[in-house]
Parts: C-alpha cells; structure tokens; sequence
C-alpha cells in the first residue's frame, strides 16, 4: 500500500484524508476505521459542499452558475459537527484540521473547542484577509 511504501522511507510523508461535509456518521465511523488502519496523520474537515440547503440565492440562479463546491460561510455549522463527531469518535486520538465555513474569529475558536487540532483558512482569507488570522490568534490566546 502507499503507507507501506511510505513508512519505508527514511522520512515518511504525512499522508492526510480530506472529507466533505456531505458525509453521514456511518460515513464518518467508516472514515475513522480507515484512518486507524491504515495510520493516517491525520483528517481534513471538511471540504466544500454539494448542498445548497439554506441558501438565498434563487434557484434559477444556482441553476446558472453550475454545479461545484460549495465554500465559505454556509459550511460553518455542518463543519464544526463533523469535527466534535470526528474528534469525540476518535477519543482525540487522531488529528483534525478544521476547514471549512472559518470567516471569524469566534469560527475558529469553535472548531478549536471541537476539538481540532490546527485550522486551514481560505474563503475567510479572501474575504476577511490578514486581519482575519490576527483576530484568530488574539481570540485564541486570549480567550472569549
């Protein structure tokens, strides 16, 4: 296997699964399961998302712009559940890089206290910029 041929090397890589939003807790178990076994550094959660569930934007207009991963803000919510499961599931034995619907400092600190172990910025970056990660640092230094 690829993990195999990895720790042979003399400075294996560590190798990380990315997971989307969209996945069920069978999902999930399933995804633990794999990442035990097969030594994973660790887990990504969560990429973009297919739903649409709860936007505002018209139907027609969602129909226009075409399928694709959905990023930002929408993801907040349903990110930081699949982080507390995957995180609780784990017994926090496997580390979790929160990404995901991270547009503020407070998201940050809760994927934090759902227990992830490092958080990944993109969309929050584009819109919110470096004052965004040093709003993330204060918050998470200092506290609520």
């Amino acid at each position: 296997t690829l993990q195999d041929f990895n720790h042979s090397q003399p400075t294996p890589k560590p190798i990380l699964l990315k997971i989307a939003p969209d996945l069920g807790d069978p999902q999930l178990d399933d995804i633990l399961a794999i990442a035990r076994e097969t030594q994973l550094a660790g887990l990504v959660a969560t990429n973009t998302t297919i739903s649409r569930a709860g936007l505002t934007t018209p139907e027609s207009r969602i129909k226009e712009i075409g399928a694709g991963g959905l990023s930002g803000a929408p993801l907040t919510t349903r990110s930081t559940e699949v982080i507390r499961y995957l995180h609780t599931h784990s017994q926090g034995q496997i580390p979790l890089i929160a990404v995901g619907g991270i547009m503020t400092p407070a998201d940050a600190a809760a994927k934090i206290a759902a227990g992830a172990s490092l958080i990944q910025l993109y969309t929050g970056f584009v819109y919110g910029g470096p004052e965004l990660v040093q709003g993330i640092n204060r918050r998470i230094c200092l506290g609520p």
